[in-house]
């Protein structure tokens, strides 16, 4: 039976049993596990135990070469003698994730599965970027040059924006009411959308849902570089956002965007399937995704419509604005 590698200190072996990699070309899925944690592994909010897939806090997972890797602070937030876990093959697409049918919509509500969520997409508040940028006419060169700047690398949201998000958590912007209740929220690790996410949803707060950082949900830059689509490393994230976890964020300096270096479409999509695998395990009714324009539309374009959602209705995605769409996986 394929099972599933987790590196921890070095080692291989948990408990009495070591895993091993799965061979190129399969990918392993974990179906059933659980573990402890102290409550160190989340900024003083941890919980006893957890599905391991329902819940990354101290775990990085990538998948490489075909396979499903589990990494990161496994030796300091899971005690060995109480982990468990059962790995089945599975069936692995190209770039190595689970494959797995994806149904949104009206497609998703009448499938009857038990899979059912409800995602609500939302883009991030005004920035400092954006409002620079409205200044100047769609097709002034000056509007584009904005975002060439290196001055709003990673922009933070402006004045304006941040009040808005809070305004909106109050349900007391421009007569809209409050936001969904959410048990999670995925988040672009860009500084705009973090505190878009901690201000409109209240991640920060003692009774807050868990924040999680995700690559997968970063700006989709494929025409030029823009500076302000850039990364922050997340260890100096982390100081500025101590209730996020960014565990499922590469270490050190942007590597995905950077001066000469832009992003393919086919990149684009991967991460998009990778959020959505993400979605597909976490074992909650209602979760939120904060990000970006470019992304959000990708993600709605390319991978909700064709599995059933009527994007009809739908305009450019504004800042602050918020779709609810039921999804289900099969």
């Amino acid at each position: 039976m394929t099972s599933v590698f987790l590196h921890s200190a070095g080692s291989c072996t948990t408990a009495s049993r070591v895993y091993t990699a799965p061979a190129p070309g399969h990918s392993a899925g974990i179906r059933t596990g659980s573990w402890s944690s102290p409550s160190s592994c989340r900024a003083g909010r941890g919980h006893r135990s957890t599905n391991i897939l329902a819940d990354a806090r101290c775990l990085n997972w990538v998948a490489t070469a075909g396979s499903l890797i589990l990494s990161g602070q496994i030796a300091k937030c899971i005690r060995r003698d109480r982990l468990r876990v059962t790995a089945t093959a599975c069936r692995s697409s190209k770039d190595g994730l689970q494959d797995f049918k994806l149904l949104a919509g009206q497609r998703a509500l009448d499938s009857g599965l038990a899979s059912l969520v409800t995602v609500h997409f939302v883009r991030h508040s005004e920035a400092l970027v954006n409002a620079a940028g409205r200044a100047f006419a769609k097709d002034d060169p000056r509007k584009k040059a904005v975002r060439l700047d290196p001055a709003y690398f990673d922009s933070p949201l402006s004045e304006k924006g941040l009040a808005h998000a809070v305004q909106l958590r109050a349900g007391q912007l421009d007569g809209r009411g409050a936001p969904p209740k959410v048990e999670v929220v995925a988040v672009s690790p860009l500084t705009r959308a973090l505190q878009t996410a901690t201000a409109v949803f209240g991640c920060d707060e003692n009774d807050g849902p868990r924040l999680y950082a995700l690559e997968a949900l970063r700006e989709f830059c494929g025409k030029s570089y823009q500076p302000c689509d850039s990364r922050r490393p997340p260890e100096e994230l982390q100081l500025a956002f101590p209730h996020a976890d960014f565990q499922a964020v590469p270490s050190g300096a942007d590597t995905l965007l950077g001066p000469g270096r832009i992003e393919t479409a086919e990149s684009a999509d991967s991460r998009i399937r990778a959020l959505l695998s993400w979605i597909r395990t976490q074992q909650h009714g209602s979760i939120a995704c904060v990000a970006h324009m470019q992304i959000l539309t990708r993600i709605f374009k390319d991978h909700l419509e064709p599995a059933g959602l009527d994007g009809s209705t739908y305009g450019d995605f504004g800042n602050l604005e918020v779709r609810s769409v039921p999804l289900a996986f099969d």
